[in-house]
């Protein structure tokens, strides 16, 4: 049908009209998507795979069948709780499997699951606590949803707040609640494992001479201690604290009225950026999230029945929550849950779990390479891997194709563009069309449009070029797209273009001759960090600008070595008065001053390096030269800023010059 509508269409040498990359989808066949809740849709596709695996937590497996199960469950008890059509739950959880069931309860009531980052943004409780406050009120949630450990961290010190707002229950989630022993066991290895890969030794002092065992016993009975001091906030509570794995074991029957109404909103994620001091919402209707599951399929993204994947990207995340957690069950497959880890760990994961589906970000993949401990690992078992969240050079793409390569794998690595904006995956490169660079070409329900990047207030289309490249403005047009409305506040605008409804992107790509497409640079000169967290340098220069030592300040993106990946580094000049006081001391006074005693900040727009620098480069125009200060090389005398985090936790901070160690500094 295709090859007959494109025979008697003119060409117009507009891209989003002609769809040249349209010549790759020969067997492709448009038709309606399923007007059903995301939660039908999932169990629709699986009939007939009642005994493949579903989910996989530290040992404890779950079939479609008993997974389905524990899905109508959790919405048996939402509808208990009274959760009704329309309702918000606030969600502060981990990739745990607690999580995801209760997101698919939820969409079977109609009600929407608001996930935020469960992870502190600062080391400021009663900061942290403020900003959930914000959002909570912002985004009006009616429950929520939470981690123990947030639980104490955020929801604590608000408890009052929450009850004027309504928020009576709170239901309580653990990630050791899914595990039995072996399960226990099988995680603090992990712990010792991951202590180990980052310090080559144990982090805790009380357990660093002792042997595994010993090491395990010391870490169950730390968790004990954990589990009753949790026990002690939870009596004194002024709020109904419901531990949901108790509750859990008390129903044996599921009744529930479930709600089939594809424009309900089902999920509520956040941009990796932020902008001000809350991060920006993303909706999502059953109608998009159907449409996301079924353009990934169509396009032959989705994985075989009973593979493996590793469940690692965040739900807060959409691409997280869509092109990960539902693709993986959409296609059969088995979702490993891991909640937490660090980019020096995950190779530990492929080592342990041996995936066959991996999804991650450029910095997780290149950092493979240097695995020592992958030097002689079969790895013949990973039959697909994906990346996202940044580009990767097509230099480092071939070296990552080589590790998998010689262990065993005839895996190459595959490639997806998108936004929150447009729940994940917009276009894809594998196949034919997986040009080293390119971000490949639009799913089969999307439309790419290439627009005059200096015109804001609508969409001008740019024409075709005759060289065969064209540079221009990415808009997108899918059925994914969110509606960009959340409480009849407009969160992202959408334009009108010869027919169709448009996002802007802000990215500047370059399309090929053959419709493939390839990211350029961020039109607001924002990037992403190595683990996919998108930085707003302005952000972050407009409050470091504040600091009186500060005269002016420019950050900009470099490659670094340890991460393996993108991260900030902090060009300043300071006021002619301060220029004789210890460079270190002006750094942390501005670290700990401006970002972490900051509740709009968060940890993570702490540059990883500082230039203290006589003067910016300039253009001939006069303005600070941004492509100069980019392509400086680091030349030892940075001051180096050290967050140790993981996906969930910051932990310390030091401030130091590689050449001057004896003057590090360290909370």
């Amino acid at each position: 049908e295709w090859g007959i509508f494109m025979e008697n269409k003119k060409n117009t040498g507009y891209a989003h009209l002609d769809k040249p990359w349209m010549k790759y989808y020969k067997d492709y066949s448009d038709g309606r998507d399923p007007e059903v809740n995301m939660t039908e849709y999932l169990k629709n596709v699986n009939k007939g795979r009642d005994d493949k695996l579903a989910e996989s937590y530290y040992g404890n497996n779950l079939t479609q069948k008993d997974f389905f199960r524990e899905v109508d469950k959790a919405t048996t008890i939402l509808t208990d709780l009274g959760v009704k059509k329309g309702n918000n739950i606030m969600n502060l959880v981990p990739n745990i499997p607690e999580a995801g069931r209760l997101w698919l309860g939820a969409i079977q009531l109609g009600a929407s699951s608001d996930f935020i980052d469960p992870r502190p943004d600062t080391m400021d409780i009663k900061a942290n606590a403020k900003k959930v406050l914000e959002i909570l009120k912002y985004e009006q949630a009616n429950y929520i949803v939470a981690l123990d450990l947030c639980y104490a961290a955020m929801l604590r010190p608000i408890e009052s707040e929450l009850k004027e707002m309504g928020i009576d229950n709170i239901i309580l989630l653990s990630a050791s609640d899914s595990m039995n022993i072996g399960g226990k066991i099988s995680y603090l290895k992990d712990v010792i494992a991951y202590n180990n890969i980052r310090n080559d030794k144990f982090r805790d002092a009380n357990i660093k001479k002792l042997s595994s065992l010993q090491a395990i016993s010391a870490k169950l009975k730390q968790m004990q201690e954990q589990k009753k001091d949790m026990e002690r906030l939870i009596k004194t509570s002024s709020l109904n604290i419901i531990k949901y794995h108790d509750i859990a074991r008390e129903y044996t029957s599921l009744k529930y009225c479930s709600v089939n109404d594809p424009n309900a909103i089902t999920y509520i994620g956040h941009t990796s950026g932020t902008s001000g001091s809350r991060p920006k919402p993303i909706t999502a209707t059953n109608k998009q999230a159907v449409s996301t599951l079924e353009q990934l399929r169509k396009g032959n993204v989705n994985f075989e029945v009973g593979d493996m994947a590793l469940n690692v990207l965040p739900f807060f995340a959409p691409f997280g929550a869509f092109d990960n957690y539902a693709l993986n069950l959409s296609s059969g497959s088995c979702n490993i849950n891991v909640p937490e880890f660090d980019i020096s760990e995950f190779g530990y994961l492929l080592k342990k779990y041996h995936p066959n589906v991996i999804m991650a970000t450029p910095a997780w993949l290149v950092s493979l390479a240097s695995c020592k401990y992958l030097e002689k690992e079969d790895l013949s078992c990973i039959t697909k891997v994906i990346y996202g969240g940044d580009s990767m050079t097509a230099s480092d793409e071939e070296k990552v194709n080589d590790f998998l390569r010689s262990h065993g794998s005839n895996a190459e690595v595959e490639k997806g563009y998108g936004m929150s904006e447009f729940l994940g995956c917009g276009s894809y490169a594998q196949k034919d069309y997986n040009k080293p660079g390119s971000i490949g070409i639009p799913l089969p329900n999307t439309t790419f449009a290439l627009v005059d990047p200096k015109i804001d207030d609508r969409l001008v289309p740019i024409k075709m070029s005759d060289t065969g490249k064209t540079v221009g403005e990415l808009a997108v047009s899918s059925d994914a797209v969110t509606g960009g409305l959340l409480n009849g506040n407009v969160i992202v605008p959408h334009y009108e273009l010869d027919g169709g409804d448009y996002i802007r992107t802000r990215d500047i790509v370059e399309m090929d001759q053959d419709g493939v497409f390839f990211h350029q640079a961020r039109k607001d000169r924002s990037f992403p960090r190595f683990d996919g967290y998108k930085y707003k340098p302005y952000e972050v220069e407009s409050v470091i600008e504040q600091n009186p030592y500060v005269k002016y300040v420019m950050i900009v993106d470099y490659f670094d070595e340890n991460r393996r990946g993108i991260m900030p580094i902090c060009h300043i000049v300071l006021n002619e008065q301060f220029k004789d006081i210890e460079e270190i001391d002006i750094i942390r006074d501005i670290v700990y001053k401006q970002i972490i005693s900051n509740p709009e900040m968060s940890s993570r727009q702490i540059p990883s390096k500082f230039k203290i620098r006589e003067s910016m480069p300039v253009t001939k125009n006069g303005k600070t030269d941004f492509k100069a200060l980019r392509e400086e090389e680091l030349d030892g005398t940075e001051i180096n800023v050290d967050v140790s985090e993981t996906n969930l936790t910051v932990d310390d901070i030091k401030i130091y010059k590689k050449k001057d160690k004896q003057k590090v500094k360290k909370q």
